[in-house]
């Protein structure tokens, strides 16, 4: 049985998916169309508020406190899509409440907008209701390694995964810290949700084919294991009143199979039946990402035209009838991550529900990681905050500072280099230093030359 760290916490969302789909009125005279785009902005504009409570904070304590949370959330400045924020008191009687005192933070997540863009002038239509606000705490008990054997023994046993309770520690922040120019985050969690309730709603299978199967494909670097672990730790949250728990199953097939070759297929089978057990539960719902699928699901056509080992073609057999046998489980989602696109089975890909490309940073993108980097340091007192970083929408909007011009020249240079190589800049930057503290100018300085550096290593 799954332990139950959220039973206290349950609140969550049964509203349908399609409420959140903007329409466009594409029949109204011209003169209404701009009233028409705000109705419509107004209509999309359905939040899911998260809040993290404080330790020791039960939800009894905050739950009857619901018209506070939604005044002093329209009181807040700065608010953006995704961004987390703390939750400051009001000068007038609002803040006699208790709030700030019981949660650590807010995140105010619309899956209709991009990614950090501005809320405040939305922030009047919100409303808040047990159904888009979702309370929790995050578990810090880190990863439980789960074994795995060819014959059940312990001699030869070797870790064969890595069960973690969600929502976790380690899986904070991840969400907001990728940077896409692209809607994927949204969605790609949009759409997993909407697989979940097809699933609830007892959705003939004969008639829908749902396999609650993802597979991100991509470059090493771009973050799909990150985006995966990020997506499961939001619905998670988001879906704490239907499943009293939730855990991942995090598979590293490479390294895991690479040991017994040879018996692959049996192993892929003692992986699902593990996976099959936390399913019995219900009201436990079970996130499996199988990192570096290709290591499993190679095509096929491709091993026998190459003469392998008969072993690599009864592993992908294996893991074609698990996925088929998985699919009868509503509370279990199967995320797979692949840098090898061709090399996967035709049959792999076709069973999955979607296939995202997930691409390297484009120079917008690289522009907003290189500027939250910066602002790390200052954070941190590494560099001395001269002046505010201008946004990417103060870029969109050509208002910029010399040094927002600076920056976008190095995300420029920056172009081709992995998301995760570019943020090891900074702490190769800073091991150019000669100071304790740096000036704004001197910290682009050596951010330049450490993006030299790892253009010279991506050759």
């Amino acid at each position: 049985m799954i332990p139950d760290p959220q039973n206290e916490l349950s609140n969550g969302t049964h509203e349908d998916p399609s409420n959140e789909v903007q329409v466009l009125c594409n029949e109204n005279p011209a003169n209404e169309v701009q009233a028409c785009f705000k109705r419509n902005d107004e209509k999309a504009f359905r939040p899911h508020v998260e809040v993290h409570l404080k330790k020791g904070v039960s939800k009894s304590q905050i739950q009857g406190m619901l018209m506070e949370l939604e005044i002093l959330i329209k009181k807040q400045k700065n608010l953006f899509n995704w961004i987390p924020f703390v939750l400051q008191p009001c000068c007038d009687q609002v803040d006699k409440v208790v709030l700030p005192d019981l949660v650590n933070r807010i995140v105010i997540g619309c899956t209709n907008f991009p990614d950090a863009s501005p809320l405040e002038h939305l922030l009047e239509g919100l409303k808040l209701n047990e159904f888009n606000v979702h309370y929790y705490r995050l578990n810090s008990d880190g990863a439980m390694s789960q074994s795995l054997s060819v014959d059940g023994g312990s001699d030869e046993s070797s870790m064969g995964s890595l069960l973690w309770q969600l929502p976790c520690v380690e899986f904070d922040s991840m969400w907001e810290n990728l940077v896409y120019d692209s809607n994927l985050k949204n969605e790609l969690l949009s759409y997993v949700h909407a697989l979940i309730q097809l699933s609830d709603k007892g959705a003939d299978m004969k008639i829908i084919n749902v396999n609650r199967l993802i597979i991100l494909l991509g470059p090493p670097g771009t973050g799909k294991t990150t985006l995966c672990r990020g997506v499961s730790q939001h619905l998670s949250i988001r879906l704490n009143s239907r499943f009293s728990s939730s855990v991942m199953v995090e598979i590293n097939s490479h390294s895991l199979f690479s040991k017994w070759f040879s018996e692959s297929g049996k192993l892929v089978l003692k992986m699902f039946d593990q996976i099959d057990d936390l399913a019995d539960d219900g009201r436990c719902m079970v996130f499996v990402l199988i990192d570096e699928i290709e290591s499993l699901g190679m095509s096929r056509d491709t091993s026998t035209s190459r003469g392998d080992p008969a072993d690599s073609i009864r592993a992908v057999n294996a893991l074609l009838t698990q996925i088929d046998r998985i699919r009868r489980r509503p509370n279990v989602i199967v995320l797979c991550t692949s840098n090898l696109e061709d090399c996967l089975d035709r049959a792999l890909l076709d069973r999955a529900d979607v296939v995202k490309h997930v691409e390297k940073p484009s120079v917008n993108a690289m522009y907003t990681i290189l500027s939250k980097c910066v602002e790390e340091f200052m954070r941190i007192g590494v560099v001395v905050p001269e002046e505010r970083i201008p946004s990417i929408i103060d870029v969109k909007n050509n208002s910029i500072s010399p040094i927002g011009h600076e920056i976008m020249e190095l995300a420029k240079l920056a172009q081709g280099v992995s998301g995760r190589s570019v943020r090891q800049i900074p702490a190769l930057a800073w091991s150019k230093a000669d100071e304790d503290y740096l000036s704004l100018s001197s910290c682009l300085s050596l951010f330049r030359e450490a993006i030299l550096e790892k253009n010279k290593q991506c050759r």
